[in-house]
C-alpha cells in the first residue's frame, strides 16, 4: 500500500475511536449508565434527533461542571489524586470527542496532559495508559496525517499496557479499542493491521461486557472482513438488543442505526462478501463530530 494511502488512514485514526472511541461506568467514572431511551414510537425523526440534541447539550454540560469540580478537588485532596487525574483525562476526551469542533484539540491535549501526569505516577493503574490512548487518539484525529503517523504506536504500545493491567476497564475498552486499530488499519509492515488479532480481541470484548452494543458492532465489522457473513449477521442483530455505550448514554442508537444499515445492505444482496476499505473513516458509531 502507497505512503499516501497510509497518511489517509492516519489521519482517520481517532478514536474517539473508537476511537470508539469510550466513558467509563458508573461505578469507575460517576457517569450515569446507559437507560433506554421512552421516545413515542409515533415521533419524527425530526423530533427525535431535536430530543437527542438537546439531551447531548445537557450531558456536556454535566460533563464541563464535573471537570471544573474534579480541577479544583485536584489542588485540595492529594489522597484522591489517582481517582480525580482519570476522572479528569476521562472528561477532557468526552469532551474533546462529543464537544465543539473548534475546541477538541484543547480538550485532547488537556487529558493527555492529566493522563500522562498519571501514568507517570502510578505505572501499575490502568486509567493512565488507557485514558492516554484515547486522548493521542483523538490528537491524532484532528492533527492529519502526520502527527497521527507519529502517535499511531505510541496509541497502540499505550492500549496494550492497560489491557495488560485490566482488560475489563471501561466495558473491555483496551480489547475493543485494539481489535478496531487491527481492523481497520492497514497491515505490517505499513502499521498496525491484522485481522486474526482483530478477531481475537473483539471476541473477548464481546465476552467480557456482551451488553456493549460497540463491541458487537465492531466484532461483526470485522468479520466481514474476514468473510464470515452469517456470524457478522448474528452480531449485528446483538447490536440491536444492547442498550449499553462507552462513551455517551443515548451513543448505542447510532451503533442501532449502523448495525441496521450493514443488515439491510446484506439482505438486500449488496453486503455480501463486503469488505471495509482501509482508508475509510474510522470515526465510531455513536461519535457525534
Amino acid at each position: 500500500m502507497k505512503l499516501a494511502v497510509f497518511s489517509k488512514f492516519v489521519a482517520f485514526t481517532a478514536l474517539g475511536f473508537i476511537l470508539g472511541s469510550c466513558a467509563q461506568t458508573l461505578k469507575d467514572t460517576g457517569c450515569r449508565a446507559p437507560q433506554t431511551p421512552g421516545y413515542p414510537e409515533a415521533l419524527s425523526v425530526s423530533a427525535a434527533t431535536e430530543m437527542l440534541q438537546q439531551s447531548l447539550s445537557a450531558f456536556l454540560e454535566e460533563t464541563s461542571q464535573a471537570l471544573a469540580s474534579n480541577e479544583e478537588q485536584l489542588l485540595l485532596h492529594k489522597a484522591s489524586r489517582v481517582r480525580i487525574l482519570s476522572e479528569l483525562s476521562h472528561l477532557c476526551f468526552i469532551l474533546g470527542e462529543l464537544g465543539a469542533k473548534q475546541d477538541r484539540e484543547k480538550w485532547f491535549q488537556t487529558g493527555r496532559y492529566y493522563a500522562e501526569l498519571l501514568s507517570q505516577e502510578q505505572p501499575d493503574r490502568v486509567e493512565g495508559h488507557y485514558w492516554l490512548a484515547l486522548n493521542l487518539a483523538g490528537l491524532a484525529e484532528v492533527g492529519g496525517a502526520g502527527r497521527g503517523l507519529r502517535l499511531l504506536p505510541v496509541i497502540v504500545e499505550e492500549l496494550q499496557a492497560a489491557l495488560a493491567l485490566d482488560e475489563n476497564y471501561n466495558q473491555a475498552g483496551p480489547h475493543r479499542i485494539l481489535g478496531r486499530v487491527r481492523c481497520r488499519a492497514p497491515c505490517w509492515p505499513l502499521s498496525e493491521g491484522d485481522l486474526d488479532d482483530s478477531l481475537q480481541h473483539l471476541r473477548a470484548a464481546v465476552k467480557i461486557a456482551p451488553e456493549n452494543s460497540t463491541n458487537h458492532l465492531f466484532l461483526a465489522e470485522t468479520l466481514l472482513q474476514l468473510g464470515h457473513d452469517e456470524e457478522a449477521v448474528r452480531e449485528l442483530k446483538r447490536v440491536v438488543t444492547c442498550h449499553q455505550h462507552a462513551l455517551w448514554p443515548h451513543g448505542f442508537e447510532d451503533d442501532h442505526q449502523e448495525a441496521l444499515r450493514l443488515m439491510t445492505e446484506y439482505e438486500s444482496g449488496e453486503g455480501r462478501g463486503h469488505r471495509l476499505e482501509k482508508t475509510d473513516s474510522l470515526a465510531l458509531p455513536g461519535n457525534v463530530p
